[in-house]
């Protein structure tokens, strides 16, 4: 009754977003914020488990991985 739909003879598309729209830039700018946010906090993740490392502790909390050299 309220379809936008009014023949089914000539199928067109349907566009979510356009070009240079809201919802575009919308997601562009949240994948680079997601992508970025990903590096950083990898980066504190290395840095704090090479400094683990050095002190000679532990990288992580909990049971010692394979290969993981144990804390003196």
């Amino acid at each position: 009754m309220f379809s936008p739909i009014t023949s089914y003879d000539e199928p067109g598309v349907v566009f979510t977003f356009g070009g240079n729209s809201f919802g575009t830039w919308l997601f562009f700018i949240l994948a680079v914020v997601l992508f970025v946010g990903f590096f950083v906090r990898m980066i504190q993740h290395e840095n704090h488990a090479y400094k683990a490392i050095i002190d000679h502790a532990p990288v992580e909390k909990g049971p010692a991985a394979e290969g993981e050299p144990t804390p003196y």
